[in-house]
């Protein structure tokens, strides 16, 4: 691109969408657990997101596999993902909408899939997922606008009142008594000026992003794992596909770029995998992921920044909103399993520095790169999504800016709704 050449573009008044008390923007996992508590905590909520559906990575990036919903080591008791994120389990549960994980990277004891037993690890089907999903947030009475792209904020001072986004429509804004953030990339945070830090290419190692496909013709009686596979789901199983390394998926260019390297080396993947695993021979790629599978990018700076030693140690905060489990997957050079029942992730991680009235949720919330790879996994993700979307109703509905909510008075209401806190977990001095 010449970033030489400019062009003025004329002022112009927008049309107002609408005023709301919750603005959530992106759909993925943390944007629909979010909309879905809001709007269940009465909360006017809008949601904005570019795909007709909801998920983002597990969805539109083919990742079908949900994993982190309780520890894989000793004591092996404790379900820490509960809440709205169990709820969306059940239901996929009732419609045969979850997998066979037999042939999955996360072999793991199963339990007997019902509300407070839940396994470590969910293949679905991403189509019934996207059923499930949307028939939640439309149930919920949740204001949907899909095929809607962010653009940027509108800020009174340091206070974050509305965001700007277009779509067929045209160039439209909303106004909120809150936002939330749950872009991937920190996007609102980003054109809200909230400070970020973010690994560049010649900086340290990164978690690589993958194009995940879908093929037919698995054998269902396999003896063993295909290297690559994902999950089972329906007769369909997804693969691990093309990787490229540290995309930068806030620059078009690259993005574009990555995506054009990737598709185009799908199917010699697959030649490779198909010799290298002869049970293959009558499979055919069905599916390729709308979109690039994205690992990490922008994360902001909050209030609090979760470290390696919180996630390491299992610490414990007053400001709990959920509990995490998930090994660090690649920072140490190997997957790094816990050893304990999972460390809390503090409300003060989804604040953000030097704005008010915004909430962040998903990969990009503040974080370490060592606390990000554990994370960042699928279950844990909907249970901060659940506690932002909670948050912000409680603080549009009581006129208070989310740093001034009364933490307590949000624990008592995730508990209500069935999140684990760590209420169940044994307390210990950190």
């Amino acid at each position: 691109m010449d970033n030489s050449m400019k062009y003025n573009e004329p002022a112009r008044t927008l049309d107002v969408y609408g005023e709301y008390d919750v603005i959530i923007v992106g759909g993925g996992c943390a944007g629909f657990t979010a909309a879905v508590a809001s709007a269940r905590n009465k909360a006017k909520t809008l949601i904005i997101e570019r795909f007709p559906y909801f998920g983002g990575t597990a969805s539109a990036s083919l990742m079908a596999s949900i994993n982190g919903f309780r520890n894989q080591v000793g004591p092996d008791y404790l379900q820490t993902t509960k809440g709205i994120g169990e709820e969306l389990i059940l239901r996929l549960k009732e419609i045969n909408g979850l997998g066979d994980s037999s042939g999955s990277a996360y072999p793991h004891k199963r339990y007997p899939d019902t509300k407070g037993n839940l396994s470590y690890c969910y293949p679905i089907d991403t189509e019934k997922f996207k059923y499930i999903t949307l028939k939640m947030v439309y149930e919920a009475g949740v204001n949907i606008l899909f095929h809607t792209y962010f653009s940027d904020v509108i800020k009174e001072g340091d206070k974050v009142t509305g965001v700007i986004f277009e779509n067929k429509s045209g160039r439209q804004t909303a106004y909120g008594k809150v936002i939330i953030d749950a872009s991937g990339d920190g996007d609102v945070a980003f054109r809200a000026g909230v400070p970020f830090w973010q690994i560049k290419h010649d900086e340290a190692a990164r978690l690589n992003d993958n194009l995940m496909y879908k093929i037919a013709g698995y054998p269902t009686d396999h003896s063993s794992p295909i290297p690559g596979c994902e999950c089972n789901a329906n007769r369909t199983t997804v693969l691990w596909g093309p990787s490229v390394e540290a995309v930068n998926s806030t620059d078009a260019d690259e993005l574009t770029n990555a995506e054009i390297a990737a598709r185009l080396a799908v199917y010699e993947d697959f030649e490779k995998k198909k010799v290298e695993n002869p049970e293959l021979k009558e499979a055919k790629v069905i599916e390729t992921g709308p979109l690039l599978g994205i690992r990490q990018n922008r994360f902001i700076e909050g209030v609090y920044k979760l470290t390696g030693e919180d996630v390491i140690e299992g610490r414990q905060f007053e400001d709990s909103i959920a509990v995490a489990v998930n090994p660090i997957i690649r920072y140490y050079g190997y997957r790094r399993f816990l050893e304990h029942e999972g460390y809390d992730v503090p409300y003060r991680c989804l604040l953000p520095k030097g704005v008010s009235n915004l909430i962040v949720a998903g990969r990009c919330m503040s974080t370490d790169q060592r606390a990000y790879e554990s994370l960042r996994a699928m279950a844990h993700i909907l249970a901060v999504g659940e506690a932002a979307g909670t948050a912000a109703a409680l603080s549009a509905i009581n006129n208070v800016e989310p740093k001034q909510l009364d933490i307590k008075l949000l624990q008592r209401q995730l508990i209500k709704q069935g999140a684990e806190i760590g209420q169940n977990r044994v307390k210990r001095a950190n």
